[in-house]
């Protein structure tokens, strides 16, 4: 087993023993006349996945591979989350409503480890 899986496992272990609920609803704005964007969306999706703050999957990596940068707030997502980087998310965990405004795959030696996606709050929920 490369370190690449050795990771995986842990982040996955740490995130099923720990982890917390997070509801992620892929939507797209709605347009009004003349194409712009309106006040509402659409919601395409949703789905279920349990995740762990960022904090605790540094943790886990730190020991590893040193201090990981982080720039607003983020939470850890198990490798096989069934989520598409390209599409618009909103997230909803420790029920507060989040915009997910960056998706990452995290990957050591080729192995995707976990999506680590940076979140920012909501202020019109």
């Amino acid at each position: 087993m490369g370190i690449g899986s050795a990771m995986r496992s842990a982040v996955t272990a740490a995130i099923n023993s720990i982890g917390s609920t997070v509801t992620l609803t892929e939507y797209t704005d709605d347009t009004s006349d003349g194409g712009y964007t309106g006040d509402g969306e659409t919601t395409v999706s949703t789905q279920t996945e349990t995740a762990i703050p960022f904090e605790e999957f540094s943790r886990l990596i730190k020991g590893k591979f040193g201090n990981l940068e982080t720039g607003g707030t983020q939470i850890a997502l198990k490798y096989d989350a069934n989520i598409d980087i390209s599409t618009k998310y909103k997230a909803t965990w420790q029920g507060e409503v989040y915009d997910v405004t960056k998706i990452n795959r995290y990957t050591i030696e080729d192995t995707l480890v976990a999506y680590i996606i940076t979140v920012s709050k909501r202020f019109n929920q």
